[in-house]
């Protein structure tokens, strides 16, 4: 199949996109409108995750760096924590893969039980791989790139439903057994052997300080890298109001 599209980092285009995964109710992506301690607040809580849509032209090199230093200091992931690799090939993909880390992992960690759906019967599939296996079989989960392109294509946003990215890539940060980690399929931490990508581990959280903790994350590691663009937006998943 051709090229996964991009998706648009807006809840009204994500939630049904991931309730089709599987995300039971009344979980959903809200908009996160800062990250000052004031705006942080009015996030629903529980919250589980963040996925973070980022510039990522003036970011990416420098993380590369950063990350590869930090490659053999980086502690052995739980094998439970589901992380899947973006291989080359599967185009803009980032936003399924940041929206299933965060949904896969909300459910690993306890804080509701997945629907059946097609992330469910993913992970099940791929229960006995690593990272790179994961990321091997999503080149032919012709289900969920379906879904995925559909979705793109409902954006609201100029350009939905093109292959035309704008430059920007999409995360994940989750609490995952009281540990912060950031998801990227594509990111340039690896394993001590430099085979696989590993998650970014940025220490220890818990369900109160998660959102403050992923903030801070997001400001040093992220925004001020590129101070002078606007073209960051955070959505959180949440228990929200039925």
């Amino acid at each position: 199949m051709a090229s996964w599209l991009p998706l648009e980092s807006n809840p009204e285009v994500l939630n049904p996109f991931v309730k089709r995964l599987g995300l039971p109710d009344p979980w959903a992506f809200t908009d996160v409108f800062g990250l000052d301690p004031d705006l942080l607040i009015m996030v629903p809580q529980p919250c589980v995750a963040l996925c973070l849509l980022y510039p990522s032209a003036n970011i990416s090199a420098a993380r590369r760096a950063e990350l590869e230093a930090r490659a053999t200091s980086q502690p052995k992931p739980p094998p439970e924590l589901f992380f899947c690799q973006q291989h080359d090939g599967i185009g803009n993909a980032c936003g399924t893969i940041a929206c299933m880390h965060a949904v896969s992992n909300a459910a690993a960690g306890g804080a509701f039980e997945l629907s059946d759906g097609p992330l469910k019967r993913f992970m099940e599939a791929t229960n006995e791989g690593g990272p790179a296996d994961r990321g091997r079989a999503l080149l032919q989960a012709t289900e969920l790139q379906e879904m995925s392109d559909a979705t793109a294509a409902a954006g609201e946003t100029e350009g939905a439903g093109s292959d035309d990215a704008q430059g920007q890539h999409f995360i994940a940060f989750v609490n995952f057994g009281g540990q912060l980690y950031e998801l990227d399929g594509r990111n340039f931490s690896r394993d001590a052997e430099g085979a696989e990508a590993w998650p970014v581990f940025h220490g220890l959280t818990s369900p109160e300080s998660f959102l403050l903790d992923a903030a801070k994350v997001v400001q040093e590691d992220f925004m001020a890298r590129d101070p002078e663009s606007v073209n960051f937006n955070l959505v959180a998943l949440s228990k929200c109001d039925e």
